[in-house]
């Protein structure tokens, strides 16, 4: 990297911007993860990848969450519930 950034100075630029951004969401991550709930990661989940959850397994969207598949189930059933209320 740093021989790349002595050729070409932009790249540096670039690669901080990219740096900066991982940094951050990670950071966002791990706040989520400690004081969010299982259902609004869930949500949050589906906002930032709609399309995945058809292609992913219950269990591996369960542990991106840090829940138990089983916990999972209920945070879907619940909110299946509540929007056919709707």
């Amino acid at each position: 990297m740093e021989h790349a950034t002595e050729i070409c100075p932009e790249f540096g630029k670039y690669h901080i911007y990219l740096l900066h951004n991982s940094i951050r969401y990670m950071q966002r991550r791990i706040n989520q993860l400690l004081a969010a709930t299982a259902e609004e990661r869930y949500l949050d989940f589906i906002r930032l990848y709609p399309k995945l959850t058809l292609r992913i397994s219950q269990i591996m969207i369960a542990s991106y969450l840090g829940i138990t598949p089983e916990s999972l189930s209920r945070v879907r059933k619940e909110l299946a519930r509540r929007n056919s209320r709707v």
